[in-house]
């Protein structure tokens, strides 16, 4: 894994290229009709792995645990809730001895916290534009958390919701909604103007309306960076962007666009200048946020503190003002 941390330190520093690494791994799991043993291969955010380890030789069991969690183990100094990836898609693994010899963990940084999860192998590290991700059937994001997928070396990946997997596994992870009573304090100018949300999970999207409406502002929102860039330019090209756009507020990890070229290419435009970005993300970590600050993100804010996400949003409309 030295290699790729060199790498990613590489894209660390070209930020807004539109461009991530993928780490990808397999499952190795048994058809229930035929008994064949199949490999399915997903993907995961290089930046979000922190190491990959062996199959611990101790798992701890916990009580009450969701069915795909194992239990934890140590590593280190830390305990890590180690999650069988196979169980959350229902699929039976395969456990000849050939198979599990090349199980491996990897483990991933989700919203701060270390999270395991049992992988049958690791493949390849690819650096891909996001343009080549695509946004999944809507049946399989929303049933088995998947967020995108793409064609690499002639195979088909996919895209793993890892935040979905963690807030199903840890409630402490779920977005956690701004105060009912909260209502944004908005100028005669700004009431009618619109919050532009890029997000590309179904449930973050739902919530973050919600919670945003009740609090007054508008919303209007899209599935990923493409579709929120080419709303922008239509209202742009029409000479009405100022007056319509209160804010944008975008994922990171998106299909077709992230959220940092987003934000980079929000900032170029002289005509969306008084207009704040704000990322909302699970990867709003120490060693990314440089990233943001880069591209010139007017505020960071890691999920799933909604709450929080409020609050700075009303800093950044009152900064505007100042």
């Amino acid at each position: 894994m030295a290699q790729t941390a060199a790498t990613q330190s590489k894209i660390l520093v070209e930020a807004g290229t539109n461009e991530l690494e993928i780490i990808t791994f397999y499952l190795q799991w048994l058809d229930p009709v035929s008994g064949k043993s199949t490999k399915t291969f997903y993907g995961i955010n290089a930046a979000k792995v922190r190491e990959l380890v062996a199959m611990p030789e101790k798992i701890t069991e916990t009580p009450d645990s969701p069915h795909c969690v194992d239990g934890v183990f140590l590593l280190r100094d830390r305990t890590i809730p180690l999650t069988d990836l196979c169980r959350w898609f229902d699929y039976q693994p395969d456990r000849s001895e050939e198979a599990l010899a090349k199980w491996v963990v990897v483990v991933a940084e989700i919203n701060g916290k270390s999270f395991g999860f049992t992988t049958h192998g690791v493949d390849k590290v690819h650096r891909v534009s996001w343009t080549k991700i695509l946004s999944p059937p809507a049946i399989l994001a929303d049933n088995q958390s998947i967020t995108g997928i793409c064609l690499m070396d002639d195979q088909v990946i996919q895209m793993v919701d890892f935040e979905k997997i963690t807030a199903a596994i840890d409630p402490s992870m779920d977005l956690q909604n701004a105060p009912a009573h909260a209502t944004m304090q908005q100028s005669g100018d700004d009431r009618d103007k619109l919050v532009v949300i890029a997000e590309d999970s179904s449930t973050i999207r739902h919530q973050l309306q919600l919670t945003l409406e009740q609090a007054g502002l508008k919303v209007i929102i899209h599935n990923d960076g493409q579709a929120a860039w080419e709303y922008l330019e239509r209202l742009r090209q029409e000479g009405t962007v100022t007056k319509k756009v209160l804010a944008v507020i975008t994922d990171i990890e998106m299909p077709r666009m992230d959220g940092h070229h987003l934000c980079l290419k929000i900032k170029e435009q002289a005509a969306y200048q008084n207009i704040p970005v704000i990322l909302f993300s699970s990867m709003i970590s120490d060693g990314l946020r440089n990233k943001g600050e880069t591209v010139g993100a007017d505020d960071q804010v890691t999920k799933p503190e909604l709450n929080t996400l409020f609050d700075r949003l009303q800093a950044c409309l009152d900064k505007r003002k100042n």
